[in-house]
């Protein structure tokens, strides 16, 4: 009995607590459908759906998974995302989502005004609430995308309508189902032509179709491109007439240049800006003996001057290294536009060889025989050396004066008496001459004449005076302007025998 007793008080008190627990779960149970039925009505609500950014990053929106079909937000992560993604109807948007006291909200209606959307930016802890509103829409983010997609649509289909490019695709059996309006200004029978080359590229030879208008005779050049397969077939026909005259125009050109080339004794290499012999004439085989079949298989620059160098057309190098290091600095200074030189060739030729640049990048060289003409500068100037040597052995002065009265040529007596040097004697004018003439040899009215005579009128007559001696002086004018100055020793006369 006392057992029992005591245990009461213990029954009591689990009884206390299990009704306890019960009463807590009765009161708590309600909240939790009450949680959920918000979410979805917040999910299902019509008219709006909210971006909730923090920081800038897009942490919760309730368009709904990003796995389920028809969910547009697919890659967007942050806020540029949402207003790349919003700025077809709402180009307005901010860069940057704006500072904002908490409550304060922002309003960026559609750019249409025929478009009821609005975009709203509200301010929460610690981020922002971008809201799209749409009335009577139950989902304003689906529709938004639908539209821009469908915009996107209408603008591709523009552009292939307006392109300045013929476009049609094609069905599987080769018919047109669309064209667009520069597809349009082919007659039908160029139509036909254009679609049975587009099938049949090889009988075309993958180049240009020429359509002739019959009316006006124009020949139109048109490039085909084909691309897909089935019934997803797209022909691109593009104008290209003015290209093919360009290039008929550059190949009659450069048969006129060949022409005109082939007649020069100046040998000719042209190389394009890929350094590969693009031209070459006759006479470049003629002077450097390299087989014909070797350029026309339009070798590089460097290979060029190898084959130069072993038929031995080359100055002989000392050393191979030293000899393509100075081959390397011909090619830029061609390209600069300064290269000239005269190659000594061990066979007795000479070679004047000029690099110029030309347009894109391409080099010219001209290879030209200057044998025959070096060879007559050698014999000038030897007879000149000769004649030189005679006049320096006479006695007499002689100097001779050119059209403006410059000194151009004496003899080593002449230089003697008139003190000229060699670093002024292009500067020696009959002026100092005259100057110089009278302190050595007196005789005013003599040199008055001659000065005055501007050495175009003949001048005769004697000066000088015992302490210089007496001189016969004489100046005889001669073709093209020039004078010869002369001044003869007199001979002093035979004293007779006592």
């Amino acid at each position: 009995m006392q057992g029992v007793l005591l245990g009461m008080p213990l029954a009591v008190a689990l009884s206390g607590l299990i009704a306890g627990l019960v009463i807590w779960a009765l009161a708590r149970w309600p909240l939790w459908p009450r949680r959920k039925s918000v979410a979805r009505s917040r999910a299902g609500r019509s008219g709006t759906n909210f971006f909730l950014f923090r920081h800038g990053l897009l942490i919760d929106h309730d368009t709904g998974p990003a796995d389920r079909p028809g969910v547009p937000l697919t890659g967007v992560t942050e806020w540029p995302d949402l207003r790349g993604w919003l700025d077809p109807r709402f180009p307005g948007l901010p860069t940057n989502l704006p500072p904002l006291f908490p409550g304060q909200i922002t309003t960026h209606p559609a750019e249409d005004p025929a478009d009821p959307a609005v975009i709203t930016i509200t301010a929460v802890r610690q981020g922002h609430r971008v809201t799209l509103i749409e009335p009577d829409l139950p989902s304003p983010a689906e529709w938004h995308d639908a539209l821009t997609r469908l915009a996107g649509k209408r603008l591709l289909r523009k552009a292939a309508e307006t392109a300045p490019i013929a476009i049609c695709t094609l069905d599987r059996d080769g018919n047109i189902v669309w064209r667009n309006a520069a597809f349009q200004d082919f007659s039908d029978a160029g139509e036909t032509r254009l679609l049975h080359a587009a099938d049949h590229p090889d009988e075309t030879g993958g180049g240009p179709v020429a359509l002739t208008d019959p009316d006006t005779g124009r020949t139109r050049h048109i490039a085909l491109t084909l691309t897909g397969a089935g019934n997803q077939r797209i022909l691109y026909a593009a104008d290209v007439t003015d290209l093919v005259n360009t290039d008929d125009m550059r190949s009659s050109f450069i048969q006129t240049l060949t022409k005109t080339f082939a007649d020069l004794a100046t040998g000719l290499a042209v190389f394009d800006r890929g350094q590969r012999l693009a031209l070459f004439n006759p006479a470049l085989v003629d002077l450097t003996g390299l087989p014909i079949e070797f350029l026309s298989a339009r070798p590089g620059l460097l290979d060029f001057f190898d084959r130069l160098r072993d038929r031995q057309v080359l100055p002989e190098p000392k050393n191979y290294a030293s000899w393509r290091a100075r081959i390397n600095e011909m090619i830029e200074t061609a390209s600069d536009g300064h290269y000239a030189e005269a190659w000594s060739l061990t066979c007795g030729l000479t070679y004047r060889v000029t690099g110029r640049p030309h347009p894109d990048g391409a080099i010219a060289f001209l290879i030209e025989d200057i044998t025959d003409e070096i060879s007559l500068t050698r014999r000038t100037r030897s007879q000149l050396e000769i004649r030189q040597a005679v006049l320096d052995r006479l006695d007499d002065a002689i100097a001779v004066l050119g059209p403006d009265g410059a000194l151009i040529l004496c003899n080593q007596p002449f230089r003697d008496r008139f003190a000229v040097a060699d670093d002024t004697f292009t500067e020696t004018t009959l002026e100092d001459l005259v100057q110089t003439g009278r302190s050595l040899y007196p005789n005013d009215t003599l040199w008055t004449d001659l000065l005055a005579g501007s050495g175009h009128t003949p001048i005769a007559g004697c000066a000088g005076d015992t302490a210089t001696g007496h001189v016969d002086l004489q100046l005889v004018p001669l073709t093209g302007g020039f004078a010869m100055l002369s001044l003869s020793p007199q001979q002093q006369p035979e004293l007779p025998a006592a």
